[in-house]
Order: structure tokens, then sequence, then C-alpha cells
């Protein structure tokens, strides 16, 4: 049965930060309710060590979660209008490819002063984060807190800046094309040539639109076809391309 996560963007009031998307490795519409949740969503769907990635994820039975609850001494949250034992959820849980071994990651995906312990609210957000790491240090899972501070910010906004090419089914006539516009990227790519250039000069020799271009080198660059630089900067349509070079494992720390 196809994984559905415990919350949908529609069941949780959004101060504008929500977002749901259609999977790249599971074909399947994912829902989060921040933007650090999606944005370690983008490195986890871009990493070739993800194999499976499941968000709001319930950690069921309540009585498990109240229990430890009860064992560090701190309140188990509950909802407000019925006083009923609320059910915890992790933000992300990944089934990580490790050698031979599928191994399951927890990221807990928090703004870092959420959890700055100098910050006096911060204090209910850890203890609720405790009951989280417990509940998985029990299972032998890999948990872990990750914030906002710690993201490889030029990375993450390349993959949202291109990512759009991925989705856009109207453009799936292309990928016939993949090969030649590879092909033709490596022979004129080079580190002083701006985006809007590149385009434009792979357009006239392709015979197709900078759209069309744009959508190919978006897709190449997600399915790493082109061995590009996703960290030394942020692309633009005037940045000038960082040169291409020999594809090296670049993995977040979180999945390796």
């Amino acid at each position: 049965m196809a994984y559905k996560p415990f919350f949908y963007i529609r069941d949780v009031p959004s101060d504008g930060r929500s977002t749901a998307l259609e999977g790249l490795k599971i074909p399947r519409t994912h829902h989060y309710f921040s933007d650090v949740e999606y944005h370690y969503h983008l490195l986890a769907e871009y990493s070739d060590l993800v194999i499976e990635i499941r968000e709001q994820f319930a950690l069921l039975p309540c009585e498990e979660t109240r229990h430890i609850a009860v064992k560090l001494g701190i309140d188990h949250p509950i909802y407000s209008a019925t006083g009923a034992q609320r059910v915890l959820t992790s933000d992300l849980v990944l089934s990580v490819r490790r050698g031979d071994e599928i191994v399951l990651v927890v990221l807990c995906c928090k703004v870092a002063s959420d959890v700055d312990p100098s910050n006096p609210e911060a204090t209910r957000t850890l203890e609720k984060v405790l009951l989280e790491k417990v509940y998985w240090e029990a299972r032998n899972a890999e948990w872990r807190l990750v914030t906002d501070k710690i993201l490889p910010e030029n990375k993450v906004h390349n993959l949202v800046f291109f990512r759009g090419c991925m989705v856009s089914r109207e453009r799936d006539y292309l990928n016939g094309r993949m090969a030649d516009f590879v092909q033709t990227a490596l022979a004129i790519w080079s580190d002083c040539i701006s985006l809007n250039d590149f385009l434009l000069t792979a357009s006239f020799q392709l015979d197709l639109t900078g759209d069309e271009c744009f959508c190919l080198l978006g897709r190449s660059i997600w399915t790493k076809s082109l061995p590009v630089d996703l960290d030394s900067g942020k692309f633009g349509h005037e940045y000038r391309l960082p040169l291409l070079k020999a594809l090296e494992a670049q993995e977040v720390p979180c999945f390796s």
C-alpha cells in the first residue's frame, strides 16, 4: 500500500509556508509545513543514497509516546479542543542505502532559533524533540535534529531553481533530446558564459527554444547527466555558470 502522511497541508492552519509537491522518487504528493522540511526533502530527492521519503510520519502507538513522556517527566502534547493525547509525528523518515544495507534516517527539521536552549520559548519545543528522539532510539534508527543553519544554501537554491523542469510533463517530449543536449552543453560551456548566453547558444545549435533548453538543463542537472557544481554559487539567468567538473559524491552528511 502506498504511504500516506499522517497530516496533509489542508489539515493544519498555515502561515503561508506549507508546500505540496509531486515526488520525484515516489510518484505521490508530499506535504510539508515549513521551508526547512521542504528544503531537506529536496536534498533527499537529489541524493542517490535515499530510496524512499516519508513525511509527517506518525509515532504510534500513542501509548508509547505517552509512556516516554511520563518516564521523562514532561507533559505529553494534547489536542487543545478535546484534551486527548496528540499523535506525534516525525518530519522526514528516509530509507537510505548504506553499502549493502538499507537503514532508516529520521530528520527532525527545525528553525535553529526554535531549538536554541538560550531561547526561553524553545523549552517546550525541545521537550517534544526529546520525546521523538527517545521513540526512535528505541527502534535503533538514526535520528537527527537538523536546522536551517546547516542547510547547504547554494545547493538548495539551485535545486529549487531547476526543480520545475522535472515535473513539467508537457515538456516530456524533450527527453529524447537529452543526449544531444548534454553533448552540446559540454562543448559550449565555460566559466565565463552566463546562463542566458548558454541557453541562447544551445538553442541555436539544437534548433530549440530557450525555454526548451532551460528544461533540458534542469533535467540534466537533477539527473546528474551534467556534472555541475551546485555549491559554488546561486544560479540565476545572469549568473556565470561554474565550470563543469567530475561529479563527486557530495552527499549531505545526514544521508551519508
